[in-house]
């Protein structure tokens, strides 16, 4: 079978790592160990080990997966669940997440309609359940969806502030609602035990100043009832342009600028911003355990790059005004030179981390870097362009997708790991 590229990576660049401070940023230091080196020899696994204060850190150059043990996405889907003229529960819209059930089938959080359809390992139509409403088991605004202790469902609706669980056949349980002082609560994603990772939604003063405004972000665990657990701390945010006038201000997410990605995943969740390649694995409390870095470059923003980009803006306008207003607002704004790191991040079904490499606008499918348990950079994968990924299985990849109609899709993907079991 015919498999999307896949290649080793050999980066080049300075690391220019810095230190960080407080809960999110362990302190630098310890003697660098490269495991399995013989010195003199010129012998590189890719990857050298470090420990400071506890946490591990692994700074890695090379992917270590030899040729014929990569991992390839397969070109075309083995399941498509989506259509523009088909009967209505196959007309998704607005999808805000898909989660794989351990029966095989899907479920999907169709936004539009504000419910949750069941489908079957084949992509049949089983049920819907849900509607628009504030009572139990319905939804205002359906967010980050999950699955939690094996075969429960739990959805949360980021305009009622609410988790709500259901089980694998969409019975409801419960729910409990997220109360979060300094910003409205964004659902980053459950852990096994059903308690919640939250962050706060950005937030920006109105002037008449037009600037570069980047806020932090608070991050907060709460339990499976909705009490607060921890308040773990502050994690730089996204990098927005603020242009103010005399009838007050906008602002938009600043083209090229940095941010920041977190996932959860089990017991545990990666964070990192995207100014510099480095992401943290921490324990629910906050508490740093891994540190996986990746030597790299910042690419270049060319003046093609812009055009690219703020053609796609004004093209995904909501209206003529905000169209104007976004062609005014690139005339102030000061657009990076270089690119950020880093775009996103996933967790697969065998603990191995996903790094959504940054690319160039319109420049097709997505490139993730994967490293395995032990921060140690495994190689790159390519997976098809337009193809949102949600779940990332043993075997898979789960998402979302759009056709050149804007009709939306459901998709699966094999994941062809030749020699596998060699490069283990």
């Amino acid at each position: 079978m015919s498999g999307l590229s896949v290649s080793r990576l050999n980066p080049g660049g300075s690391l220019g790592f810095t230190k960080g401070a407080g809960r999110w940023i362990a302190a630098l230091g310890g003697a660098v160990v490269c495991l399995g080196c013989a010195v003199g020899e010129g012998t590189d696994l890719g990857y050298t080990v470090s420990d400071s204060a506890g946490v591990t850190i692994v700074e890695n150059t090379l992917g270590i997966w030899a040729a014929g043990t990569e991992w390839q996405v397969a070109e075309e889907p083995s399941l498509d669940i989506g259509t523009l003229d088909g009967a209505e529960p196959y007309q998704l819209f607005q999808v805000s997440g898909v989660a794989r059930l351990p029966s095989g089938g899907i479920v999907v959080g169709n936004g539009g309609t504000r419910e949750l359809r069941f489908f079957d390992a084949s992509g049949r139509f089983l049920k819907a359940v849900g509607r628009k409403g504030g009572g139990p088991g319905e939804f205002e605004g359906l967010g980050a969806l999950g699955i939690v202790g094996g075969d429960s469902i739990a959805v949360y609706d980021w305009n009622l502030h609410r988790v709500s669980v259901f089980d694998a056949a969409g019975n409801f349980g419960r729910s409990f609602t997220i109360q979060m002082s300094g910003g409205s609560p964004f659902g980053l994603g459950p852990f096994d035990d059903g308690s919640w990772l939250f962050t706060t939604s950005f937030t920006f003063a109105p002037s008449r100043v037009s600037m570069v405004v980047r806020d932090t972000a608070a991050y907060y665990h709460f339990d499976r009832h909705g009490q607060l657990l921890d308040s773990i701390g502050r994690f730089p945010s996204w990098e927005y342009f603020v242009q103010g006038t005399e009838q007050g201000a906008a602002a938009i997410s600043l083209p090229f600028g940095r941010g920041r990605a977190a996932v959860v995943f089990g017991n545990r969740f990666y964070a990192g911003i995207t100014d510099r390649y480095e992401i943290t694995r921490y324990t629910p409390d906050g508490r740093a355990e891994l540190i996986v870095r990746k030597r790299h470059e910042h690419r270049q923003v060319t003046p093609e790059d812009i055009q690219e980009e703020k053609a796609a803006r004004l093209e995904a306008a909501s209206s003529e005004n905000w169209r104007r207003r976004t062609e005014r607002m690139y005339l102030d704004m000061p657009i990076p030179s270089t690119m950020p790191a880093f775009i996103n991040l996933r967790v697969d079904a065998l603990g191995n981390l996903w790094v959504a490499e940054y690319g160039r606008p319109g420049e097709g499918g997505q490139l993730w870097t994967v490293f395995d348990g032990d921060g140690r950079m495994l190689g790159v994968v390519g997976t098809p362009a337009g193809l949102t990924v949600h779940e990332i299985g043993p075997d898979y990849l789960l998402g979302t997708w759009q056709d050149e109609l804007d009709v939306e899709h459901v998709r699966v993907y094999e994941v062809i790991k030749a020699g596998a079991a060699e490069a283990a």
